[in-house]
């Protein structure tokens, strides 16, 4: 552990009453990366690089769930349609009690459901030996490509299906799919299902909403919250004392990845051999098996990602797929190998690379390690809800994607990874787009003395059951 030393106050320390800081040092200088952004300017963005009308003509797909669904879409937007015509143009109502004609062999009967299988991947065949996990997924009964050539139409379209859509959305369902609303949670079966490395949050200016520590006390997970010295009394009046860590430093302006490699060091000084970081704001933690997304209710789903990430010896990245990423009836295989990882991490020690720059660190330590050639692995057997970027003020928010947007953000992972990254126009917002096919290559490599050969594929190591909340 570190020592323990009476607090102090230094140009780079505040005062912190009734606590004493654990005084971890940082073992790198924290590169935030902004020199290497040319013509850089704090605070600034480029206007909205196109026209409206340079969108037009769009092309939106519409997949429906079965007949009755997909003659509920004809009806509501007022056009007559068959299974030979899944292409057209939009240009409003052709008038009402519209119906779609079905000329398929058997998809007037179950024979069209067929599922999908994520189990072709080689993520599942990797699986093996750990928890039970299935999600197939289904056909799509239709899937409709509509063509508006202004935007007129594209909006009365809108108004119509009840879906919402934005100028970068490629597909929907049609109806919108909701959440559903859970009576149960997943809980282990297994003894030891605490999680084995300690978890982080880092935190700031957020002690009234802290949604992430408090989807931790519920399940009773142990963790560390880590602060800035000035936000100590908004936390102490709401998070036990010795679960709060205080960094050395405050309001640097280099965002989160500065706290995130004091945590690094953190973990090290105490041994361990990796160590979880979390953002502040993950709602909840989700369990995808069978086509549905359960609450979990204690922290053994970390652990079995955890005992499984320590099976290789090339994996020092990994984390959680967002819950918004996934819907219900797609095939999802347990992880995705080679991708970004960002918001719930699991970091090996030993990892050759640090959180670097002011913007996209989280991308930016992915595309740095798999440069290398080594994995990242993005688990969908374990999802979060996080909130949406700049939803929840504080954080990052507050600092600086508030008043100064996010060109800056997406430009500094283009100037750090050309190849692979550029700026474009997306969601409404500067955003980033990152080509991770280059990466497929890279493959897994087992720890020495670890036989992969399975057993009994269905076995479950660790069991979990569902109990009503």
């Amino acid at each position: 552990m570190g020592e323990k030393i009476p607090r102090r106050n230094t140009s780079d320390v505040v005062s912190v009453p009734k606590r004493e800081i654990l005084m971890t040092q940082e073992t790198t200088k924290y590169d935030n990366l902004i020199d290497k952004v040319e013509n850089y300017e704090f605070g600034s963005q480029p206007k909205k690089p196109v026209s409206k009308d340079s969108f037009y003509p769009h092309t939106l797909k519409v997949h429906t769930e079965g007949i009755k669904r997909t003659e509920e879409f004809c009806r509501t937007i007022g056009r007559n349609l068959s299974s030979d015509k899944l292409n057209f143009i939009y240009r409003g109502s052709e008038g009402d009690d519209c119906v779609f004609v079905e000329k398929r062999q058997g998809h007037l009967t179950k024979k069209w459901k067929k599922k999908v299988s994520h189990k072709n991947r080689v993520e599942s065949d990797l699986w093996i030996n750990t928890v039970e996990f299935q999600n197939d997924g289904w056909e799509k009964y239709a899937t409709f490509e509509v063509t508006f050539e202004k935007e007129e139409y594209l909006l009365e379209f809108i108004r119509k299906i009840k879906v919402r859509v934005s100028p970068n959305t490629s597909s929907i369902y049609f109806p919108q799919k909701k959440d559903r609303v859970y009576k149960y949670h997943w809980v282990s079966k297994f003894e030891d299902h605490t999680p084995r490395y300690p978890f982080y949050i880092v935190s700031k200016g957020r002690g009234d909403s802290r949604l992430t520590s408090k989807f931790f006390e519920r399940i009773k997970v142990p963790y560390y919250i880590v602060i800035e010295p000035q936000d100590y009394d908004e936390y102490t009046c709401v998070i036990d004392e010795e679960k709060i860590l205080v960094l050395p430093f405050s309001n640097h302006g280099d965002g989160p990845g500065r706290a995130r490699n004091w945590c690094w060091d953190h973990s090290m000084e105490n041994g361990f051999k990796r160590h979880w970081v979390f953002d502040d704001n993950i709602r909840d933690f989700r369990k995808l098996h069978r086509q549905r997304r359960h609450p979990i209710g204690d922290g053994g789903m970390f652990r079995v990602i955890e005992d499984f990430v320590d099976r290789f010896k090339n994996l020092p990245v990994s984390g959680l797929q967002y819950k918004h990423f996934t819907v219900e009836n797609e095939a999802y295989s347990p992880f995705v190998l080679n991708t970004r990882i960002y918001s719930a991490l699991l970091i090996e020690n030993t990892c050759p690379h640090r959180w670097r720059g002011r913007y996209n660190e989280d991308t930016i330590l992915s595309l740095d390690v798999l440069k290398d050639g080594l994995c990242t692995a993005q688990f969908n057997c374990l999802l979060q809800d996080k909130l949406a970027t700049q939803v929840l003020g504080g954080g990052n928010t507050g600092e600086f994607y508030g008043s100064e947007g996010t060109y800056n953000k997406s430009k500094m992972l283009e100037v750090e990874h050309p190849d692979v990254a550029k700026v474009v126009w997306r969601y409404n917002r500067w955003h980033h787009t990152v080509d991770y096919r280059p990466f497929k290559a890279n493959k897994p490599i087992h720890v020495d003395g670890y036989d992969p050969k399975p057993h009994n594929k269905n076995t479950e190591l660790y069991p979990f059951k569902l109990e009503k909340i």
